[in-house]
């Protein structure tokens, strides 16, 4: 999940830019940022971007589908959204296990 995530940064942003990866510790789940400074995701396709098949580039459209797959086989979610000043930012909430 996170190496797809990284990859599809990277490529935005084919120039070079920025990629951030935070964690957080929330309650009883763990939060997991990535960040790119691309030209982040239009709103129009957030709804669909994780569906099988659908992509805003040249590829099969698979990765975050199966990204979104196995995250929720971990009782997990994830979420894009517009980073501030520019991006896309994907969070991925995980339980943890104490």
């Amino acid at each position: 999940v996170f190496l797809n995530l990284l990859l599809n940064a990277c490529e935005a942003q084919p120039s070079g830019g920025e990629v951030t990866i935070s964690t957080h510790q929330a309650e009883e789940a763990a939060l997991i940022e990535i960040a790119d400074r691309g030209p982040g995701v239009p709103e129009a396709d957030t709804a669909r971007i994780f569906e099988p098949f659908y992509s805003t580039k040249e590829s099969t459209g698979l990765g975050l589908s199966v990204c979104h797959s196995i995250v929720r086989q971990h009782g997990g979610t994830i979420i894009v959204e517009r980073r501030a000043g520019g991006g896309a930012l994907f969070k991925i909430l995980l339980p943890s296990s104490l």
